[in-house]
C-alpha cells in the first residue's frame, strides 16, 4: 500500500494532532517519518509535517506546542482578548516575528529539502492570487522549494488571514503567502492527488491516516444576516471547518475503508485557533492522547500504518546544494 499521512490546520489546536502522533509513535515503537510514503499538512499541520519530515519525534513537536503556544498566541486576560479583537479588525492579531522565533527553536536553520519523507504543504500565493503547494524533490520538476529554510515554508502555510500577516518567501522572488487553510485546511485530497498524478500510485493502493485538530458544531444562523464586524474571526473558522468536512467526505467516497480519520468533536467554545493558555493546551494534549489509545484507533494504526513495515526510503530526484 501507498501510505499517506494527512494533517489538518487549526492553529494552537495542532497540540491535539501532535499529541495523537506522539502517543501512536510511542505505543507502536515506530516513527511516522519511516512509515509513510507521503506526508501532507496544512497550517499547524504543515508545521507538524515539516518537523516529522526533518526527523523530529512527535513528542518533541508536542512539547513545542506546550512550551511556545502561550508565547505565539498571547491574550489570556479579558483586557488582552479585547485588545486582540480590536487589532484583528484593522490588522493581524498576532506577531509573525514571534512565530518565526518560536519555529526557529525547533526547526533551526535546516532546509525544507532535508526532509526524510516526501512532503506536500499547501499555501496560497498572496500576490499571484493562486493556490500553491510547497514540495520536496519527489519529482524531477520539483526543485524550486527545496533550498528554502524550513521555517519559511512553515510560515508560508500557517499565516492565517486576520491572525498573521502574509509571510514573505525570499526563495521565490517577490512572493508572499497566506495560510493554506483558505483552500485545503484538510489536505487529504491534496495527498491523494499528489500520489496518483505525480507518484504513480493507483487509487486502490492508497491508504490514508487523516488526523484533525478537533471540530466544534458551528451554528451560523446567528451570523447569517451579519456584516464583517459581527462575523469577525468566526468567518475564518467557518471557512476552515467547511473545507475539512468537504475534503473528508470526498476522500471517503474515493477510498472507502482505506481512509482512517482520528478527530474528536469538542464543546462549543472550548477550543479555538488561538486560545492558547496553559490549561487549554494541556486539555488538547490530554484529549489527543486519549483518542490515540482508543482501541478503534490504535489497532488500525498499528496494523496498517505504524506496523514496523517501513516505507521504501525516499531518494530525492534532486540533491541539495552544499
Amino acid at each position: 500500500m501507498f501510505r499517506i499521512l494527512s494533517l489538518d490546520g487549526g492553529g494552537i489546536k495542532g497540540a491535539f494532532t501532535a499529541s495523537v502522533l506522539a502517543a501512536l509513535e510511542e505505543d507502536t515503537g515506530c516513527a511516522a517519518v519511516d512509515h509513510f510514503d507521503l506526508i501532507t499538512g496544512t497550517s499547524t499541520g504543515g508545521i507538524i509535517a515539516i518537523g516529522l519530515g526533518l526527523g523530529l519525534p512527535a513528542r518533541t513537536i508536542c512539547d513545542f506546542y506546550e512550551r511556545e503556544g502561550p508565547t505565539i498566541f498571547p491574550g489570556t486576560s479579558l483586557v488582552q482578548r479585547v485588545e486582540g479583537r480590536l487589532r484583528q479588525l484593522f490588522g493581524p492579531k498576532h506577531s509573525h516575528e514571534v512565530l518565526r522565533a518560536a519555529l526557529g527553536k525547533v526547526l533551526g536553520k535546516r532546509r525544507f529539502g532535508e526532509s526524510k519523507c516526501r512532503l506536500v504543504i499547501p499555501t496560497y500565493d498572496a500576490i499571484g492570487g493562486r493556490v500553491f503547494l510547497m514540495k520536496t524533490a519527489h519529482h524531477e520538476r520539483f526543485r524550486y522549494d527545496i533550498e528554502a529554510p524550513a521555517v519559511d515554508v512553515a510560515l508560508a502555510t500557517s499565516a492565517a488571514p486576520t491572525y498573521f500577516a502574509a509571510a514573505p518567501f525570499p526563495d521565490h522572488a517577490n512572493a508572499s503567502y497566506v495560510d493554506g487553510g483558505v483552500w485545503a485546511n484538510c489536505p487529504v485530497m491534496v495527498g491523494i492527488t499528489e500520489a496518483v498524478a505525480f507518484l504513480g500510485a493507483k487509487l486502490e493502493e492508497i491508504d490514508v491516516l487523516s488526523i484533525g485538530t478537533t471540530s466544534t458544531p458551528f451554528n451560523i444562523a446567528e451570523h447569517a444576516g451579519s456584516g464583517i464586524a459581527q462575523w469577525n474571526a468566526g468567518l475564518v473558522e467557518l471557512m476552515f471547518e467547511a473545507q475539512v468536512q468537504s475534503a473528508v467526505a470526498q476522500a471517503g467516497l474515493l477510498l472507502g475503508g482505506r481512509l482512517h480519520r482520528i478527530n474528536v468533536t469538542a464543546r462549543e467554545g472550548e477550543f479555538s485557533l488561538d486560545k492558547a493558555d496553559v490549561e487549554t493546551i494541556r486539555r488538547l494534549v490530554t484529549l489527543g492522547r486519549g483518542e490515540a489509545v482508543k482501541k478503534a484507533n490504535l489497532e488500525v494504526v498499528a496494523s496498517r500504518f505504524l506496523n514496523k513495515q517501513a516505507a521504501p526510503a525516499f531518494v530525492p530526484a534532486r540533491a541539495l546544494r552544499s
